[in-house]
């Protein structure tokens, strides 16, 4: 039963990998599109950032004696920033590729834009002190 749960999985995964190449070429020769590249990826990262900060500020305001429209400002940047990807993608494709591919690019960067962003910058500022190097020792016999 095992094995079976798992050759499931396994199709179901490989059949989303093979729709969303599908749809990518598909827009890329009808088009001339593509959804998936780096100001994508960064436009997304930064509406899905908004989004989840906002919430979570929001949300935690309550505990921490502060008033909610903090969050509900970064919400809001964070839904302009989203629409503003659906607009960019609609606006180079038809209606029914770019809210799809609009949703796909929200669903697949989610989680390396959540929590690889800041993993990143952890990463650098440890590369950084790391690597400092402070002024030359000169080591001389007495």
């Amino acid at each position: 039963m095992s094995i079976l749960n798992l050759a499931i999985s396994l199709g179901i995964l490989f059949g989303v990998a093979k729709g969303i190449q599908l749809f990518r070429r598909r827009c890329r020769h009808r088009f001339g599109y593509s959804f998936f590249t780096a100001r994508g990826f960064w436009q997304a990262a930064i509406s899905i950032n908004f989004l989840w900060w906002g919430y979570y500020f929001w949300v935690a305001a309550p505990l921490r004696h502060a008033p909610p429209s903090g969050g509900l400002i970064l919400v809001a940047i964070g839904i302009a920033a989203a629409a503003w990807l659906i607009y960019e993608n609609v606006r180079d494709t038809d209606l029914l590729h770019g809210v799809g591919g609009s949703s796909l690019q929200l669903v697949l960067f989610f989680p390396v834009a959540l929590y690889g962003i800041p993993l990143l910058a952890i990463a650098m500022l440890f590369l950084l002190f790391a690597m400092y190097k402070g002024a030359p020792a000169w080591f001389v016999d007495p």
